[in-house]
């Protein structure tokens, strides 16, 4: 389709500080009939600056493309077609795909299986809330608007007015709407959660808002618009915490307009739900029906309905455990955990089954972090355990009033999707209600496969494209790696600076074991969905121009490009996976396709960790998320903590050697420099440019690094002031002043801790890499009161552990640091004490001791 004659472009700059003007403008010199440039003089949102373009729109057909999106290259015209087709058609849509930090295809794809026109009446399930994912035609859209009143929720309101009157969608397969996900919580609808109105003013304006058009319309509320509504829903008692964003009276407030809302939902429409948690949807049927009698009272004492009780069993798999992790540990033994989640059993014994004669107890684990909790309220009994057994021919479970179903997280090395997992000895298979263990033949493990793959091929579940031949190259690879020992290092994708490369170098220069290591970290800079076909197959082949950042390992010793195929391959048959990110999607490079390759991988995870454990992380860092074999700290205090909090991990994982990272520390003070280093706060997850200028985090560091008083007074001491921010806060940097004689930079963390002479942080854990070269150190906190974490409930407490004074107005601040450079920047003894006192070792033998401990993991499987 040619651009000059058939696209328009309208690029509403909503009031932005980048540099979006600017680069239209060069292409709007080039493309004068087809670009519209509008520049809002004041931030009008999206449903506004919508509102704005569509009065500019000339052509036939319309679409609302995000800024950071991108379109596959045959959708303008395989949608023109179809619209000129179908004019019984007003709405058409294609499916979604994510990039950026999460990969895959959108939970609602399944209706694109292939390009039709859909009636809604007939198929509610298939319902559309994407804009920027349909396309509209121009003529039945002139007398609607995107209701700006919405901060959320504007597209499918606008989108399902519109299928009110005309409930044909078309569905186009063959397309792709590619949409980037950030884990940063930038984009409006991922920081939506943390707003007011997203719990408020939403309930009336946009679910009661649908419910009364189509009341209007129908006389009823149509099927497709209760599947919108639950959806939508479901996400909304998907959240866990809402923190103080509401207070008790805008509870009530929106749990009546919650109950309210369901009794529009029948029963069937959560039973057919597509996606989502049997448990979480049990919730809301329970929130239905029972309404303040069931949300009031204490659950364990509440008594279900028996007919209601009968339809949920029979609906959704309430009487399922859900294996965690099922490890052969030796010839003879097997460890399994997981959980068991019911609403119907608050107390209740549960038993491993073997060869439906011996039953062990398992032992229950507190893990309180897994309880089930929906918009601040527990619902549901959480009963996690882990036993030892014998090997045995067949394993199931049980409770002392039914037999269980098996279900497996994705943690656990063994799904329904890849049905086996190998070990050196065995097979562990999938047989829904037990799992089945053989001897490991070739026989055997060739038949399972077969069984696998056809299943696979037959069921064509999400990543079955990548997964079978994945699973082929393992087995043509069986041969040549068998017998290999492999090691992976890491630190993050994109970054090689932490504790994953400086034992990586310690290690190769210094183990002349039969062990292969190797470093992974991305090859190129290139952003993967905007490369071509040929360039993403370049790119998995590891091929393409090489950044600074993995030619500098090069130098060091073997290198993998990050999630090429060499690394998903040998990620598949490496033995230990060594790193300082131990998160799953980052140390697995095929994570999104986990469950179709679980049973090959055999690898265990040593965490180095990349900052001291100060706070209770165990919401994040816990045994049945990640599985450790081992976790290196660098205090006794720090160790200890790990046992008094619910992380689940015994104290053979928990290892005292030091960051490997400590040791090519250096005290060369050869800068002048006085580094300012604050953390981020989650509270400004959310916020926009303009809102996050008027927080405390902005206002206090902009005002110290534009300090005329504490500059001047710097300068006549030969000392400079440099500002290292945050990786969440670079997103802002832009809204800093910047005095001419301050730095912003960009150095690596090792060349700030042995080059500068002074650190201002506030509660950043960097403080103990400049502590530990006894390097003086401030600390600013001024926002003590709200920070994230308890800080009372934290082991470490600053004002009796910390290496540096404490400040909390600007003044104090500026004070202790003229007072420190008058004494040439030295740690006062009081803190020397300190620190001598909480690191365990300073000897430069960190490396060495943790690998020590390293080698003496089992490499059983």
């Amino acid at each position: 389709m040619d651009f000059k004659d058939n696209i328009q472009i309208i690029v509403v700059n909503d009031a932005s500080q980048d540099a979006t003007s600017d680069v239209v403008q060069i292409y709007q010199e080039k493309y004068p009939q087809n670009i519209i440039l509008i520049n809002n003089e004041t931030n009008q949102g999206a449903a506004g600056s919508r509102n704005i373009g569509l009065s500019k729109v000339q052509g036939e057909y319309v679409n609302f493309l995000d800024s950071d999106d991108t379109l596959s290259k045959n959708t303008f015209k395989t949608l023109y077609d179809f619209l000129t087709e179908h004019d019984d058609v007003d709405i058409a849509s294609i499916p979604i795909y994510f990039f950026g930090d999460k990969s895959g295809g959108h939970v609602l794809n399944y209706k694109y299986e292939e390009t039709q026109v859909i009636d809604l009446l007939e198929n509610p399930d298939y319902i559309q809330l994407s804009g920027a994912s349909s396309f509209f035609r121009a003529s039945k859209i002139k007398n609607h608007k995107f209701d700006d009143i919405l901060e959320i929720s504007e597209d499918p309101l606008f989108i399902n007015q519109i299928l009110l009157k005309n409930p044909k969608l078309g569905v186009i397969s063959g397309c792709k709407y590619n949409y980037r996900k950030n884990n940063v919580k930038t984009s409006l609808v991922s920081s939506s959660i943390y707003r007011k109105s997203y719990f408020t003013s939403r309930m009336d304006n946009y679910f009661l808002r649908i419910i009364k058009d189509s009341l209007e319309l129908y006389d009823e509320v149509p099927k497709f618009i209760q599947h919108l509504v639950a959806y939508d829903m479901y996400w909304m008692f998907n959240i866990k915490s809402i923190d103080d964003l509401l207070s008790e009276e805008e509870f009530n407030i929106l749990f009546d307009k919650l109950i309210e809302i369901l009794s529009y939902v029948d029963d069937d429409v959560i039973y057919n739900m597509r996606f989502g948690l049997d448990l979480l949807k049990t919730h809301m049927l329970m929130v239905k029906h029972y309404k303040w009698d069931y949300l009031n009272k204490n659950f364990s004492n509440f008594v279900i309905g028996d007919s209601l009780r009968d339809e949920i069993l029979e609906h959704f798999a309430l009487n399922q455990i859900r294996i965690d992790f099922f490890e052969f540990r030796s010839e003879n033994e097997i460890y399994i955990s997981g959980i068991y989640k019911t609403f119907f059993h608050t107390e209740t014994d549960i038993f491993a089954v073997l060869d439906d004669k011996e039953e062990i107890p398992v032992s229950e684990v507190e893990f309180p972090q897994r309880d089930s909790v929906s918009l601040n309220r527990t619902y549901a009994h959480n009963h996690s355990f882990e036993v030892t057994i014998p090997v045995a021919n067949r394993i199931s479970f049980k409770t002392n009033e039914t037999d269980l179903t098996i279900g497996f997280n994705r943690t656990s090395r063994i799904s329904h999707i890849s049905r086996y997992k190998l070990s050196k000895d065995y097979l562990a298979i999938d047989c829904e209600d037990h799992i089945q263990v053989i001897n490991k033949t070739t026989g055997a493990v060739l038949k399972n496969e077969f069984a696998t793959l056809k299943s696979m091929w037959n069921h064509k579940w999400r990543g079955w494209r990548t997964a079978i031949p994945l699973r082929i190259l393992y087995f043509l690879a069986y041969p040549f790696f068998k017998n290999k020992r492999i090691w992976i290092f890491g630190d993050l994708p994109r970054s090689a600076d932490d504790n994953g490369l400086k034992l990586f170098k310690y290690v190769i220069d210094n183990d002349d074991s039969d062990v292969k290591k190797y470093f992974v970290v991305q090859k190129t800079d290139e952003e993967y969905n905007y490369l071509s076909d040929f360039g993403k197959i370049k790119r998995l082949l590891g091929f393409g121009k090489a950044v600074p950042e993995y030619e500098k390992v090069e130098k060091i010793g073997p290198v993998i490009p990050y999630a090429s195929l060499k690394h998903r391959l040998y990620s598949l048959y490496a033995e230990l996976i060594i790193t300082s990110h131990p998160d799953n999607f980052i140390i697995y490079p095929f994570w999104g396709n986990f469950t179709h390759l679980a049973g090959f991988v055999r690898s265990k995870t040593v965490f180095l960790q990349h900052g001291v454990t100060l706070h209770d992380v165990s919401h994040w860092l816990n045994r049945f998320d990640k599985h450790l074999e081992m976790l290196v700290t660098v205090s006794r205090k720090e160790r200890e903590s790990f046992f008094n909090g619910n992380y689940g991990y015994s104290e053979d994982v928990v290892k005292l050697c030091g960051f490997p990272r400590f040791d090519y520390l250096e005290r060369l003070e050869d800068k002048k420099e006085i580094v300012i280093m604050p953390t981020w706060r989650r509270k400004y997850n959310a916020v926009s440019e303009s809102e996050f200028m008027e927080s405390e985090l902005f206002e206090n560091f902009n005002s110290l690094l534009n300090d005329e008083s504490l500059i001047n007074f710097l300068d006549s001491k030969g000392y400079k002031l440099a500002f290292k921010p945050h990786p969440n806060l670079k997103k802002f940097i832009d809204t800093f002043t910047k005095h001419p004689l301050v730095e912003f930079t960009d150095k690596s963390y090792a060349d700030i801790f042995n080059h500068s002479s002074m650190l201002i942080t506030d509660f950043s854990s960097v403080a103990f890499d400049f502590a530990y070269l006894k390097k003086p150190l401030i600390y600013y906190h001024y926002d003590i009161d709200e920070f994230h974490f308890d800080l009372d409930k934290a082991y470490f407490k600053y004002d009796t552990m910390g290496f540096g004074p404490i400040t909390v107005t600007p003044d104090e601040l500026k004070s202790k640091i003229m007072d420190l450079v008058n004494k040439d920047c030295e740690m006062d003894d009081l803190y020397k004490a300190r620190v001598d006192d909480f690191f365990e070792y300073t000897d430069r033998n960190n490396c060495k001791r943790t690998l020590d401990e390293i080698k003496k993991i089992d490499n059983y499987y």
